[in-house]
């Protein structure tokens, strides 16, 4: 299940070990965002974050999830960052290893 967005008026339960909080105004009305925390972190931007901000978000492992035309909703997926992290490690790990092996005698 992913996060998502929805109107602070109804009166659901989150998922169970999920968290909903206020997010203000969402395209005209106030609404709550709700997801996992030990799984998902959240940025909401207010404003037009820009081009170099998206792509800062984006090299972070955020995704944008939604967006109202003047405000736009990231979210990481934690687990799925870290295992990108750690497989980013291991191929520079091993590009180092081979570029060693290829390097001239003495």
């Amino acid at each position: 299940m992913k996060p998502f967005l929805r109107p602070t008026s109804r009166a659901r339960l989150a998922p169970v070990g999920w968290t909903s909080e206020p997010a203000g105004q969402w395209a005209g009305r106030e609404v709550e965002v709700v997801y996992d925390p030990s799984r998902h972190q959240i940025v909401l931007c207010r404003n037009d974050p820009g081009d170099h901000m998206r792509s800062e978000l984006a090299d972070v492992g955020y995704r944008r999830y939604a967006t109202d035309g003047t405000q736009e909703m990231w979210v990481r997926d934690k687990a799925a960052s870290a295992d990108a992290a750690v497989a980013r490690s291991t191929d520079r790990s091993q590009h180092l290893l081979a570029a060693g092996l290829e390097a001239r005698g003495l």
